[in-house]
């Protein structure tokens, strides 16, 4: 079940990612055309593109976070002696995106409700909506963290378990 949700999860933010990048660059390439050739152009097509490319990286981001790909420096962890160490760094480290993140969805509600007014020059779309993207990421994003924290212990678990079987394994013979 949880395998066929976060399955359908990624193809959602790929499919999403793809869409913001196939519309951005047919909406730059037409409007490329048409300045050139007709000496014309779509009025809105920068504005849209600008909101494309932005939520084209909240995808991007949560994906990212979805797989653990994002940068990170793990060589402190790896180098920790002891087990109970190196998950205490880990969720150390949990907890401070978490609080990053609280930061983010905080002040993107702020500007959210600052901006509930406002709309775009070209397009007229609602600027909140923008801000309301981010909020969404950042809230994917925290999940992925605490589910990433789930895991965590469930591999710590099955490890001491491994452990516990291979020690008892070693006293028999």
């Amino acid at each position: 079940m949880m395998k066929k949700l976060s399955r359908s999860v990624d193809l959602l933010l790929g499919i999403g990612m793809a869409s913001c990048l196939a519309a951005m660059s047919c909406l730059v390439f037409s409007n490329v055309i048409l300045r050139y050739l007709f000496d014309s152009g779509i009025t809105w097509s920068e504005e849209m593109s600008r909101y494309l490319f932005v939520f084209m990286i909240f995808l991007g981001t949560t994906r990212a976070m979805k797989f653990n790909q994002h940068l990170n420096v793990d060589i402190f962890i790896k180098l920790m002696p002891f087990k109970w160490l190196r998950v205490t760094l880990q969720l150390i480290s949990a907890s401070l995106m978490l609080y990053a993140l609280w930061l983010l969805i905080d002040g993107s509600w702020q500007l959210a409700k600052i901006n509930m007014n406002t709309l775009g020059p070209a397009t007229n779309m609602p600027l909140w909506l923008l801000y309301a993207g981010a909020m969404i990421m950042g809230a994917c994003m925290c999940l992925f963290i605490l589910f990433g924290i789930r895991r965590l212990f469930e591999n710590e678990q099955q490890q001491d378990a491994l452990d516990k079987n291979k020690n008892h394994q070693e006293g028999e013979a």
